[in-house]
């Protein structure tokens, strides 16, 4: 076959050296290019990339032409490119059959599953053109800047072929890259389907509800860097950083290969086995690196101990995170070294981290909604989780109230636990219904989850004045033993009544979530008959806390024990 240049297209002629016989047999030939010199060796995926090269010019533009021989990876491959074409849009591609099989997405892939993105299937690509990014002259096919904005590996979620799958017009498949995960439906739109027409080929991208999802936040598309360069489309277009992305660059990394097996396994968000430093499909980087030293009869606590105690706590923990904004305390070089508070987004985070954006502030804040983030925020270091006490979903409403009884040095823990009683039973005087765990440290929290209605009236300002009233109440009643003011000259004997967690942005630590201090202390979701003279927050650690959650089962009726905090209100006013 020979190929001759025009300045446009090219045309294609047979070679008679292989004329009738090898591509007919499905053998290896020979193209040769515009100058007749060097024949190049590819298999028959060149066939099917005739319409690609028809439509370029290789002396102008510097894509591939598709005579490069890619070597073979375990598993299929997947790229997505991020074009300012004549419009904006995402070029999603799938190896299948030595080719890249290519769908231009006009806004770019959705993590939420009620999301249908208009895919429109292009001409097959080859498959070193997933290592291009850069631009394509004005002028020619495809003219604007290319990034490579996403990579990994792709599976069929049912053995089999899928070239067959495509061609009956849906493709269920799951993806291992480095901004997408999870399981994804390609369909074909009835219309075509049914006509079955060549020059009209629209599909429909959609994300299966999985670990991966994510219906809140804010789009992944946001996450706006080249994977293989670091690069935005702005640096990319003006020359800026690297000048090319070599092959050997845009394979993905090791460990993207090692989770690869992982992620590909299923679109559930079912607990999977750990396998080395991979836990649901995260990679673990420095699993061993102690983020809790050895201290007294403390062992240490490594990166890897953490995520798999936030794996095997992680489905009773995020039902008290999820849908409520979250802040991090992260310590990458141990609890005894420098820590990082973190609330926002911050560049290479996970989108498994979920972000949200919050009604008068500009920056999205952090939120943790599944396990898979708990588990990729640890892989960050991070050890210490603090909501917001929120309605979840709503960052507006207030969703529970949250006191914390926090006693001066000299005072003994029997005190705070009469004083968490008391509290209890003032609380429940008003109709609400509290409940209790430890703090990690020498206090106690008390938290009594709230019903509010959108029209009742009842905002932030209102549920801290209440809690306010209710602490006040308590500290003039006995003065000598609570006060609600921080001054540390007034603190001797007494115990600290904070009130101040319930505010909107205010934060409480999570239940269950580790503590930054020695022995890797947890805050301990209680039964109240726990809650007696000679209860030692201590023995709650990241070591013991899941075999006594799953003995004693505390806090199984929370969510049922939502009350009118309105209601509340109208008592305690009623009262004083």
């Amino acid at each position: 076959m020979l190929i001759s240049h025009t300045q446009t297209r090219l045309s294609v002629k047979r070679d008679p050296a292989v004329q009738g016989s090898d591509i007919d047999a499905g053998q290896p030939h020979r193209l040769w290019n515009r100058r007749g010199a060097i024949p190049v060796v590819v298999a028959m995926a060149a066939r099917k990339l005739s319409l690609y090269q028809a439509k370029r010019d290789f002396t102008i533009t510097a894509e591939p032409s598709g005579r490069t021989q890619v070597k073979p990876a375990r598993y299929p491959r997947f790229v997505i490119q991020k074009h300012a074409a004549s419009r904006l849009h995402y070029d999603l591609r799938l190896e299948v059959d030595g080719v890249f099989k290519s769908w231009a997405v006009t806004k770019g892939p959705s993590l939420s599953p009620s999301d249908r993105r208009l895919a429109v299937e292009v001409e097959d690509h080859p498959l070193d053109y997933g290592d291009f990014e850069g631009t394509i002259p004005q002028g020619e096919y495809g003219g604007g800047t290319v990034m490579i904005w996403d990579r990994g590996f792709w599976a069929p979620e049912v053995a089999g072929d899928p070239a067959g799958a495509l061609r009956k017009g849906e493709l269920k498949f799951a993806i291992a890259g480095e901004k997408l995960n999870g399981s994804w439906v390609l369909v074909r739109m009835r219309q075509d389907r049914e006509r079955n027409r060549s020059n009209r080929n629209n599909w429909l991208l959609i994300k299966h509800r999985d670990a991966y999802a994510r219906d809140n936040g804010d789009p992944v598309t946001e996450e706006d860097r080249s994977v293989a360069s670091g690069r935005t489309m702005e640096e990319i277009a003006a020359g800026k950083g690297p000048s090319e992305v070599r092959a050997e660059q845009a394979v993905p990394p090791e460990e993207l290969a090692a989770t690869a097996p992982a992620k590909l396994k299923s679109r559930t968000a079912l607990r999977s086995k750990p396998q080395g430093n991979v836990l649901r499909g995260i990679v673990i980087s420095n699993p061993d690196k102690l983020l809790w030293p050895a201290e007294g009869k403390s062992t240490g606590y490594s990166k890897i101990d953490l995520v798999h105690y936030l794996d095997e706590v992680g489905p009773w923990m995020i039902e008290h995170l999820k849908g409520r904004p979250c802040s991090l305390i992260r310590t990458p070089d141990g609890i005894n070294a420098e820590r990082f508070f973190q609330r926002h987004a911050m560049r290479g985070m996970s989108n498994l981290i979920s972000l949200v954006t919050v009604e008068g502030d500009h920056k999205p804040y952090t939120q943790i909604d599944s396990v898979e983030g708990l588990i990729a925020a640890a892989q960050i270091a991070a050890v210490e989780y603090h909501p917001w006490n929120n309605q979840p979903g709503h960052p507006q409403t207030p969703g529970r109230l949250v006191f914390d009884l926090d006693p001066a040095p000299d005072v003994e823990f029997d005190a705070v636990i009469e004083a968490t009683r008391e509290l209890k039973a003032r609380l429940e005087k008003l109709g609400l219904e509290p409940f209790c765990k430890t703090t990690g440290g020498k206090g106690l929290h008390v938290v009594t989850p709230l019903s509010v209605r959108a029209n009742d009236g009842v905002d932030w300002k209102k549920a801290k004045s209440f809690a306010q009233a209710v602490c006040l109440q308590m500290a003039s009643d006995s003065p000598d033993r609570y006060l609600i003011v921080m001054t540390k000259k007034l603190r001797k004997g007494r115990i600290y009544l904070d009130y101040l967690r319930n505010d909107r942005t205010a934060t409480a630590v999570a239940p269950l979530s580790p503590r930054a201090r020695a022995g890797a202390p947890v805050s301990m979701p209680l039964n109240w008959n726990q809650v007696k003279a000679g209860l030692d927050p201590q023995r709650f650690t990241m070591r013991t806390a899941p075999a006594l959650l799953r003995k004693s089962k505390p806090w199984q009726d929370y969510g049922e024990r939502e009350r009118d905090l309105k209601e509340a209100i109208e008592k305690l006013a009623r009262s004083q």
